[in-house]
């Protein structure tokens, strides 16, 4: 029973980053499947708590990483569960905070093990997918705790949006800014929210570059991998024909 278990730690471990990914997805995908404010709310909360479990495990390949990130976990948690029963400011604005630092300190984790890769694995790809997603995550983070210091950073669609009272928990508002994100990651824009402060204009001009170069720098690397990959391969042989000589 427990060789099983071993190995399908390893399974599991192996397939880490496939995992993420999927855990990522999923915050996204459950939004039309969202019937009322209170179970968008919790779906999204265990959705992402899932998101925070895998990204630990995701980043456990050393143990000192994979403590500061189970801590700050740990934090995010406590912050984002208080919330639901202690409507606090403070304590969303510390909870949206310390929740968009972690997912910076998995990204840049994410970001290590694919630059120092060798070759494409499939591994280093779905590294690579779960960076651009957190990035997505990331922004949504920092759009809300700009929110919450700011409500009129961004203008809302009355006749789209059915928003909630401001600081009434943590996910109330990151539920909106999460489809707004990934619009403006991938440059989409469709004007149901915009910003509407020069430090929300500047954010959300910031995060549509950053998405295009992240895709073109990323994109080029991988295939400068595959090809310095190829051409090892092809030296091998010669390489191997001229030790036996």
């Amino acid at each position: 029973m427990k060789a099983q278990l071993l190995q399908l730690r390893d399974a599991i471990f192996h397939r880490r980053f496939l995992f993420l990914f999927l855990a990522l997805l999923l915050p996204y995908l459950i939004h039309p499947l969202i019937a009322t404010e209170v179970v968008g709310i919790a779906l999204l909360d265990l959705a992402f708590s899932l998101v925070l479990i895998m990204g630990v495990f995701a980043v456990s390949e050393r143990k000192h990483l994979a403590i500061t990130a189970l801590a700050l976990v740990i934090l995010a948690q406590a912050l984002t569960w208080t919330s639901h029963a202690v409507s606090n400011h403070l304590l969303i604005l510390t909870g949206t905070a310390v929740n968009g630092l972690y997912l910076i300190y998995t990204a840049g984790l994410l970001l290590r093990h694919v630059i120092r890769s060798r070759a494409p694995t499939s591994n280093t790809i779905f590294a690579a997918l779960c960076i651009y997603l957190l990035l997505g995550f990331i922004w949504a983070f920092v759009y809300s705790f700009l929110q919450d210091l700011d409500p009129g950073a961004f203008f809302f669609d009355q006749r789209l949006f059915n928003l909630p009272a401001r600081g009434k928990h943590l996910f109330s508002e990151l539920y909106y800014f999460i489809y707004f994100s990934f619009t403006t990651l991938t440059t989409l824009g469709f004007g149901d929210i915009m910003p509407a402060s020069p430090w929300s204009r500047m954010l959300v001009s910031m995060e549509a570059v950053l998405g295009q170069l992240y895709l073109v720098v990323m994109v080029t690397y991988l295939i400068g991998l595959h090809i310095n990959e190829r051409n090892a391969a092809r030296n091998r042989p010669a390489e191997n024909s001229e030790k036996n000589k």
